[in-house]
Formats: structure tokens, C-alpha cells, sequence
């Protein structure tokens, strides 16, 4: 008989058969002078058999809720804040820009697509953006059969101050924008309650606050979740790099000074820059363009304006500049982008 559980394989986590103890091999060998050692024996691998059991349960249960209330290729987003996704096959690389969140990943793969690097992750990873960061992402493993299926759930900067003044915990020392952990198994339980809350509206407005909170406190009291603390850690290098990123996703059609921005993060330019490329696999400048056109992609998908409109919206004055720089990006000048016709649809985070 076998179950399943969350190890780390090669550098990714997965979720992957192991084997139960079977309570007949624990009766094997007793010593006849050692009842209760034999006694001892016999409950670990009772207990090791229930709870490998009941953790595969657990992750049986989550996929299927997802599955049944997640949007084919398109992100879904309930009334309490929680994203779902699910994905029937490999896909094009999508424009997203990532916020500071906990995205948890149940089958599949995925990659994000970063200037410099290129993140992968899977089932049984955790991904924790600790910024805005433009990206481009796509499904990389998913079929019929076995769905890509994530949730995301958006970080909440207060209850991470409550939680650091109750726990005291230190900040970790994460230097980049995105990292990838192992899941872990102290979510399943809340994250399952809290899909089930789908189906119950008046239960979700009362229990869904209470369930997000435990899923943070046990992301955050796992191994290397103190790097959660870094969100508001004043002193934190990530946080400082925070400020000047969220002062260009407000300043989207303002020219950005390195110097301004090397200022907000009580840095020198040198050092700004250089701690800025390591968290985030971009310079300030490519950067804050990325924002520009990822908004401008916005703009484009749920607005009829103009083309050299959207492109004075977001900050340039050459909209055959604009054009150059959008085809670069995305792979198709504006006026000829898919999007261009179709309906808004819901933003993506991840």
C-alpha cells in the first residue's frame, strides 16, 4: 500500500509515492521481554499509517476542488482573496506582474521567465513573491488527465506584522524577488477548509480571515519561512529595493532617475543597483519599462483607445517606439495583438 508526501527531488519538490508501513511487518520480530516496545512499535506505524493516508487524502480532496471550481486558463478569484488556476495543457508564455503572495502549486509545472533566469516549479512547491515583479510565465507540464493546478493567495502585510510580534521570529535573509520552497505539509488541512468555503459564502465571510491566517503562520514557522519577515523588515534589502519598485508602479508615465530611486532605498547608486539586478534578474530601467508595457497590454485588452493614446498613458512620447519595444516584449506589434480583440479578462497574477 502506499501514500504520498512532499520531498525534495533534484532540487524540486514534488509530491511522490512512498511506502506505508504495513502494520504486519511491525508485529515482526518482538522481543517476548518487551511488551511495551513492542506496543511502542506497533503505534508509530499505526499512526505513520493513518496520517500518510490521510495526507494523500488531503491532497486528493484539494485538487478536486480546485478542478471544479477553477476557470480553464484563466485565473479565478473567489470573494475572500484566494486565486485559482488550472490549466488542461501546455501553454505560450503569458505577461503577469507578480505581487507579494503565497502561490501553491498542486500538479503540473510551470516557469517564470525573468530577464536573466528562468524559475521553475511544480507540485508541491511554494512560491513566495516578495514584490511587484513583470514576468513572463507559462505551463510547462499538464494534460487531460492531470491538470495544471495552483492557488494563490495574496500576502497581507498587517497579519504579517501580527504574526512577527506573537512568534518574534527573526527575518531570513532572501535577497531575490521570487523563491521556491518546499509545500509545507501544515497547509494542506487549512488550505483544504478553505476551498471547501467555495461552496459556502455566509461560512467563508466568518472563517475565511481565520484560515488564511493559519495557512501564513504555518508558511512562516516552517523551515526558512522567517523570509516571509522580509516584507516588513524597514531594514531588509528587499524591502528597501519594495520602495522604489511600488514608487515606478505609481509613476508608470514618469522618466525614472536611477538617483531618485537609489535614494528611496537609502542606498548608493552602486549599491542600489547592483542589490536591485540580484532581486529582481532586471536593471531599475528595464524594469520600470516592462511596467509600462505589461499596463499598456492592459490598457489594450479593456480599452478602445487609440494606440498612440495607450502609449502617451504609459509614459512614451514615440508610439512607433512604443511599437518596437511591445513586439519586443511580447512577440506582436500592439495593433496586431490577440488581445486587441478579445474581451477584458480578469488580471493575472502568477
Amino acid at each position: 500500500m502506499t501514500t504520498a508526501y512532499v520531498r525534495r527531488n533534484t532540487g524540486r519538490m514534488s509530491v511522490v509515492p512512498r511506502p506505508v508501513p504495513d502494520p504486519a511487518t511491525c508485529r515482526r520480530h518482538p522481543s517476548p521481554s518487551a511488551d511495551t516496545t513492542v506496543f511502542a512499535r506497533r503505534l508509530r506505524c499505526s499512526r505513520a499509517h493513518y496520517a500518510g493516508g490521510r495526507m494523500a487524502g488531503t491532497l486528493e480532496s484539494i485538487r478536486a476542488l480546485i478542478a471544479r471550481h477553477a476557470i480553464e486558463s484563466e485565473p479565478r478569484s473567489s470573494a475572500d482573496g484566494i486565486r485559482l488556476y488550472l490549466s488542461r495543457s501546455p501553454g505560450t508564455p503569458v505577461p503577469i506582474v507578480f505581487e507579494p503572495m503565497l502561490y501553491l502549486v498542486f500538479q503540473g509545472r510551470k516557469h517564470v521567465i525573468l530577464d536573466d533566469r528562468v524559475i521553475d516549479y511544480g507540485n508541491g512547491d511554494l512560491v513566495i513573491a516578495y514584490m511587484d515583479l513583470p514576468a513572463l510565465t507559462h505551463v510547462t507540464e499538464a494534460d487531460e488527465t492531470k491538470p495544471y493546478l495552483a492557488v494563490e493567495l495574496p500576502l497581507d502585510l498587517a497579519m504579517l506584522v501580527d504574526l512577527a510580534t506573537n512568534t518574534r521570529l527573526l527575518p531570513g535573509t532572501e535577497t531575490q524577488a521570487v523563491s521556491v520552497r518546499p509545500l509545507p505539509e501544515a497547509v494542506l488541512d487549512p488550505m483544504l477548509r478553505l476551498l471547501q468555503l467555495l461552496d459556502s459564502p455566509m461560512d467563508a465571510k466568518i472563517l475565511a480571515g481565520g484560515l488564511k491566517r493559519e495557512i501564513t503562520y504555518r508558511v512562516l514557522t516552517s523551515p526558512h519561512g522567517n523570509s516571509l519577515l522580509q516584507l516588513i523588515n524597514v531594514d531588509g534589502v528587499l524591502q528597501r529595493i519594495r520602495r522604489s519598485t511600488e514608487w515606478m508602479r505609481h509613476h508608470i508615465d514618469t522618466p525614472v532617475g536611477i538617483g531618485t530611486l537609489a535614494n528611496l532605498a537609502e542606498m548608493s547608486v552602486t549599491s542600489f543597483h547592483r542589490h536591485f539586478k540580484a532581486a529582481t534578474g532586471t536593471t531599475p530601467a528595464e524594469y520600470h519599462k516592462r511596467l509600462r508595457l505589461h499596463e499598456a497590454r492592459r490598457l489594450l485588452a479593456g480599452e478602445s483607445e487609440s494606440i498612440s493614446r495607450i502609449a502617451m498613458a504609459v509614459g512614451y512620447a514615440s508610439p512607433s517606439q512604443f511599437s518596437r519595444d511591445y513586439k519586443r516584449t511580447f512577440g506582436t506589434p500592439p495593433a496586431a495583438d490577440p488581445l486587441r480583440q478579445r474581451p477584458p479578462r480578469e488580471k493575472s497574477a502568477s
